[in-house]
């Protein structure tokens, strides 16, 4: 199960096409603009467990664990020469929970506590599944961040553009 997130700035990279490289250049340091506020965002609202609720039946046995898993990732086989794509999400061997946190499960089996932890058993629980509610962190961090993420990119590409069209005109090796 995977979180995914597609927004359209088109209008923000509207006549990029038309400079070439340049336009590629300049899409791509906006996405990565974008992804690491994202990726930002996202790591702020990751719950964090305490030592102390591992031997209480919740929280991780690393706390910290899916904040310090969430990643930007440029998604060179979905981009092309006119589109860029990123991606923001968490690696699963490091956090390999992490989808449970964001959507929220099910808990069919009994979990009893013994002399090294919590355990799930294969027995099913008395009464039916738990219900075990979401906490989630990148949705949240996607729509708070969405109706910035234009105006983040554009800030970017206007940052980059001048040192784009300087290393255009004035190649590396007569500096």
């Amino acid at each position: 199960m995977k979180t995914s997130a597609t927004f359209d700035i088109a209008d923000a990279l509207n006549g990029l096409d038309k400079l070439g490289a340049i336009g590629y250049k300049l899409a791509r340091s906006m996405g990565v603009a974008a992804g690491e506020a994202l990726r930002d965002e996202a790591k702020l609202r990751a719950p964090v467990g305490k030592a102390e609720d591992t031997a209480a039946g919740g929280g991780s046995i690393v706390p910290g664990s899916l904040r310090n898993a969430i990643y930007l990732a440029f998604r060179d086989k979905d981009s092309t020469n006119v589109r860029v794509k990123y991606s923001v999400s968490w690696s699963a061997k490091k956090a390999p929970h992490g989808h449970l946190l964001e959507f929220g499960h099910w808990q069919p089996y009994t979990v009893v506590l013994t002399k090294n932890g919590w355990r799930t058993t294969t027995s099913f629980r008395a009464g039916g599944p738990k219900r075990i509610p979401a906490f989630p962190f990148l949705r949240p961090a996607y729509e708070s961040l969405m109706p910035r993420l234009r105006s983040i990119m554009v800030d970017r590409g206007r940052a980059r553009f001048p040192e784009l069209i300087r290393d255009q005109l004035i190649p590396e090796s007569s500096v």
